[in-house]
């Protein structure tokens, strides 16, 4: 077949590989929020003051919670306290708990009790396709035995070598039917998760560093956003191994034009450095400091940055870093920024 484009697997073995897919990148749905039950248990430190704040106010924000109960601990995040009765305490969350081998400084519980019922399948899960589908291993015995099973299976988007640009969980397969556009291959329906869906920008960059040589448009990158944009850093950093590493005494110049937040910071860095869809493999402060010691960097259009860099700290974890940090970081390791 030709080169494929997605692969599909279960453990560590790939069971089919296929041409193309429909249906994978659209907008990606949240999951529902669900409510959980703390029962039996004495609140202690954050959680004892968002229980507070919750019976004052309605509701409280809370983020990530740990809990310990007698079969194990588990993480809640996006926590939500909705109220407390006796020594139960209501909470919402995103998704699921996540089991946690060992949590130090876990709440402990009698027990975790969920009280959201279950939202229909058809509002959490969608159907997609992927096409023109070579099976092997044990898909293909399962499609040969009348089923293919029920084993959710990860995918992967590869590139023209078959090297990895992505990989996600998908769900099993639920159906094979003959190709319509692929002869002798087959089309394989996946049930899918909604929230897994991708924003359409991914293919776009994804296609774009399909070939061995990365983009070479200046700039590109600015027209992607959100996750697409982390897409693209994650490619342009495999990419910078392959560039001209910097030189000491070289002078460098970032455009930070749109140097709204660190993603951007670390595309027009590698770029002003790197050249074109390429990017340095670090991002911490100290250490782009190391890679560019002894160098100069005109830092043009820095007061975007001075303005945007890492002034919402509490979203996001680990705590992006401010302009200044990132200055002071160069800076210490023999960079010679000059802002402009």
């Amino acid at each position: 077949m030709d080169q494929p484009r997605y692969a599909l697997l279960t453990g560590l073995h790939a069971v089919a590989l296929c041409r193309d897919v429909d249906g994978l990148y659209g907008d990606p749905v949240p999951s529902p929020r669900i409510r959980h039950e703390l029962r039996g248990c004495e609140p202690r430190g954050a959680l004892a003051r968002a229980v507070t704040e919750a019976i004052v106010e309605g509701t409280a924000p809370l983020g990530t919670l740990d809990v310990e109960t007698p079969d194990g601990a588990w993480r809640l995040t996006a926590v939500r306290v909705l109220g407390a009765r006796g020594d139960a305490v209501t909470v919402e969350s995103a998704g699921p708990p996540a089991r946690l081998h060992g949590a130090y400084g876990a709440v402990p519980c009698g027990n975790l009790v969920r009280v959201s019922p279950a939202p229909p399948r058809d509002l959490t899960h969608t159907e997609i396709t992927f096409l023109g589908c070579s099976p092997r291993g044990a898909l293909r015995d399962a499609l040969a035995a009348g089923a293919p099973g029920p084993e959710p299976v990860r995918y992967q988007v590869l590139d023209h070598m078959a090297d990895l640009q992505y990989e996600a969980a998908a769900g099993p397969v639920t159906a094979a039917v003959p190709s319509r556009r692929h002869h002798g291959l087959l089309d394989l329906t996946v049930s899918f998760p909604r929230a897994g869906l991708l924003p359409p920008q991914h293919r776009e960059v994804w296609d774009l560093f399909h070939h061995h040589d990365p983009p070479a448009d200046p700039g590109t990158w600015r027209r992607f956003t959100g996750t697409a944009r982390e897409a693209w850093l994650t490619r342009a950093a495999r990419h910078g191994h392959r560039a001209p590493q910097p030189v000491p005494g070289t002078t460098y110049e970032l455009d930070g034009r749109g140097v709204t937040d660190d993603t951007a910071f670390l595309c027009a860095l590698g770029e002003a450095v790197l050249g074109p869809g390429r990017a340095l493999a670090t991002g911490a402060p100290r250490a782009l400091g190391a890679e560019l010691s002894g160098c100069v960097l005109v830092w043009h259009h820095s007061a975007v940055a001075r303005a945007c860099l890492g002034v919402t700290p509490l979203l996001v974890r680990p705590r992006p870093a401010t302009f200044q940090e990132y200055v002071d970081g160069l800076r210490a390791e023999g960079v010679r920024v000059e802002l402009a």
